[in-house]
């Protein structure tokens, strides 16, 4: 059975996220929002001295910044106020073997994306959340926790574009800030993304990639069949998948493409998707994410806006009134406010956050890529 817990607030513990890392912030302040989490403990660097000083610096008791992942599981465990739910921001490859841990100690887990750093990996995390009924997993791919998103998803399975029949979706970065990138200056530049003992199977598909097919199949409720991809490196010297094309088959027939680059120079966190169906499209773009454009085949396009009357399935998700942007944090947060509400339910509520299921899917697709990109051929997902 899975494990109800009663406190007023969570008591959430960290790895990862430490000094000098953003998406650490990102976490901890979407955390708070709603006052559903109280962060108590910690694993922030691989420094002892620098975990406990960062800890502290945030509130956190010196006893509770611990020096690596599996001293905070065993200690908080033994704990009559130990850790609930423990946050995971650390590089993918480490994603599974973290999880696991806390899993065991029957600790619930959010983590963020990717769900591992390859499907070997993915696979067996998997089976570790399916072979504890007492915990509950979570993954921050924020993207599908916009407002606006949501709308889409509801607009789709309540068929008002009809069948899906092709899917777009780009997400295009610019890790390179402007540099030229050569061997000696690439470690420099990318850091820890150049290793793939870190980053896991491909930088561009485990970072971003898997957020644009996240959003492909989140939106469509689809998953692929099989797919075509061109996958490439950099250069010759710098040993960094930096662009990856692909093309899907859906399994209700539809077609995708996807294109996922980081090294688009001016591409700006530029996430684009569109869906088109036998009754119109819809479109919804992350760097204007309060709006959906949607255009039936009949009649005039519509700018659907985020907690307006003609979206009032966003409204459900939406934290300020309408004219006013929601971004970023907002999206994650409400993840993070799903995943304990869901904990503290026993009604069968739906509940819209990602997890382990899709988690696995986005995993079997950036496997596909990289294996269809050596074959040079299709490959099955």
């Amino acid at each position: 059975m899975l494990q109800k817990i009663k406190p007023k607030k969570f008591k959430l513990g960290i790895v990862g996220g430490g000094p000098g890392s953003w998406i650490g912030h990102v976490h901890r302040i979407s955390s708070r929002y709603d006052d559903k989490y109280e962060i108590v403990a910690g694993v922030f660097s691989r420094s002892v001295d620098k975990s406990r000083k960062f800890g502290q610096s945030i509130g956190l008791d010196k006893s509770r910044c611990y020096s690596n992942y599996k001293e905070m599981s065993e200690k908080e465990a033994k704990r009559k106020d130990g850790i609930n739910v423990v946050a995971i921001m650390t590089p993918p490859s480490s994603h599974q073997i973290i999880a696991e841990n806390f899993i065991k100690k029957n600790i619930h887990v959010i983590s963020d994306k990717p769900f591992a750093g390859n499907l070997n990996q993915g696979k067996k995390l998997y089976k570790a959340i399916k072979s504890n009924k007492k915990i509950k997993y979570a993954l921050t791919h924020n993207y599908s926790s916009y407002p606006m998103v949501r709308e889409a998803k509801n607009l789709v399975e309540k068929g008002k574009i009809g069948k899906v029949e092709y899917i777009n979706v780009e997400y295009i970065q610019d890790w390179t800030d402007g540099n030229k990138i050569s061997k000696t200056n690439s470690k420099k530049v990318f850091k820890w993304k150049v290793d793939k003992k870190i980053v896991g199977v491909s930088a561009v598909l485990n970072e971003i990639g898997s957020h644009a097919y996240h959003l492909a199949i989140y939106i469509t409720g689809l998953k692929g069949e099989k797919l075509i991809a061109d996958v490439s490196k950099y250069s010759k010297d710098v040993n960094m998948d930096n662009n990856a094309q692909v093309f899907v088959n859906f399994n209700n027939g539809a077609k995708g493409i996807v294109w996922t680059c980081v090294t688009a120079k001016g591409g700006v966190y530029g996430l684009r998707i569109r869906v088109y169906g036998s009754k119109g499209s819809l479109e919804w773009v992350q760097n204007d994410p309060n709006y959906l454009k949607f255009n039936p085949s009949k009649g005039a396009v519509k700018f659907l806006e985020r907690g307006y009357t003609k979206a009032n399935f966003s409204k459900k998700f939406s934290r300020v009134k309408f004219g006013h942007p929601e971004g970023y944090l907002d999206a994650f947060a409400n993840i993070y406010k799903e995943f304990a509400e869901y904990l503290k339910t026993n009604t069968k509520k739906r509940f819209y956050f990602p997890n382990e299921e899709e988690g696995l899917e986005t995993a079997k697709f950036i496997d596909a890529c990289k294996k269809s990109s050596l074959k040079k051929q299709w490959v099955k997902i």
